[in-house]
């Protein structure tokens, strides 16, 4: 019985793995192009289990026979012959061409015949001025799509990322859906987001239902409802679908909307809000209104850092008091005390009506310039 036995020495000599000084992994498609490389300067290949522990790899992904994305790693690990590949410590999947994303996280399970990467641990995909997140990436490698699962978070810096500094814009969401090729991105809902001007100023906030829009195109589609609360101003916008173009920091819709300043409620069928230089116009059938009083125009400019507002075409300034009516093509303002605007009409032609309390009289003064109106 005992010679039938199996040394302990030929055992140990069956486990022992083959170690390479390099490892050389080539694979093609069907019709013979390339699919992807995976290099390493060494590896161990142990038999018994077709595993295969290489150091340092680095690969490359191959789209219409061309290079299209690189790889690195600390550590690899190939099973089945290649069947799964397992990316660990600081991975990292650049992109060769078109906006040039990076890829990176902690770990990578990697299904080179379902053309499938999945990041489980840390993973983030960055371009030159954002980065976005999430608890699991999914990167589709025939349809150059990254889908991030759990909760999501975008943000941007105003010209280059730097992990130093804290983002311009941050907005959170869920579930989010990124093309690589097109540029096309969507994200579930709810959309949360904050906008820091200064370090010394409340960030600005947004909300919206889910989000669309395309990277490339540099514009984000926030689906309704949508808010937006400027904490420094006592402001607030209530609106429908909007378009925010974030290259150039201007949110747009062609929708009703309100707007709110403290006492001061401004409305009209579309708005485009330029977020940098702190100004919302209402380009067509504006109404401003408070207690007592409102205002309807064909345009309105409203800056809310310099606190100036402008009517202008086929302006109607009502107020309940005497029944006091003034018309003009064009009035300034400015804001005041509780958001309540003070009018004047810069030089414009002025008709005011009133009805004295007590007599059926009306007063129609010249058009000469009037004094400043109180809003």
């Amino acid at each position: 019985m005992v010679g039938c036995q199996e040394s302990p020495s030929i055992q140990k000599k069956s486990s022992v793995p083959f170690v390479f000084k390099s490892l050389e992994l080539r694979h093609k498609q069907a019709d013979g192009s390339r699919d992807w490389d995976l290099n390493s300067p060494l590896a161990r290949y142990e038999l018994g289990s077709r595993v295969v522990r290489a150091r340092n790899p680095e690969g490359v992904l191959y789209k219409e026979n061309k290079p299209s994305f690189e790889i690195s790693a600390q550590a690899a690990t190939v099973l089945n012959d290649g069947e799964t590949v397992l990316l660990e410590g600081n991975v990292m999947v650049q992109q060769l061409t078109g906006e040039k994303v990076l890829i990176i996280g902690d770990r990578l399970r990697w299904s080179p015949n379902e053309s499938k990467m999945v990041i489980e641990q840390r993973p983030q995909a960055l371009d030159n001025i954002s980065r976005i997140s999430a608890k699991k990436v999914l990167f589709q490698q025939l349809t150059q799509e990254l889908v991030f699962k759990g909760p999501t978070k975008f943000e941007r810096w105003e010209k280059q990322r730097n992990n130093n500094q804290d983002p311009s814009i941050v907005i959170r969401g869920r579930n989010g859906l990124w093309n690589l090729d097109s540029g096309k991105l969507n994200a579930m809902g709810p959309i949360l987001g904050h906008r820091i001007v200064s370090k010394n100023d409340i960030p600005q906030q947004l909300t919206a239902t889910r989000l669309q829009g395309n990277t490339k195109k540099g514009y984000l589609d926030l689906i309704k409802p949508v808010t937006l609360m400027i904490p420094e101003q006592k402001a607030s916008l209530l609106a429908q679908t909007t378009r925010w173009k974030f290259n150039s920091e201007k949110l747009e819709s062609n929708q009703p909307f309100i707007a709110t300043q403290e006492k001061s409620t401004y409305r009209g069928n579309s708005f485009k809000v330029d977020l940098a230089h702190t100004r919302v116009e209402i380009p067509q059938n504006c109404e401003l209104s408070q207690p007592g009083e409102q205002l309807n125009a064909e345009k309105c400019i409203w800056n809310w850092r310099t606190e100036e507002v402008q009517a202008i075409g086929d302006v109607i300034l009502k107020r309940d008091a005497n029944n006091h009516i003034t018309k003009s093509d064009k009035l300034e303002g400015r804001i005041g005390e509780e958001g309540t605007v003070s009018f004047s009409s810069s030089g414009s032609k002025v008709r005011s009506q009133l009805t004295i309390e007590g007599s059926e009289e009306k007063l129609k003064p010249s058009s000469k310039s009037s004094p400043p109106i109180q809003f």
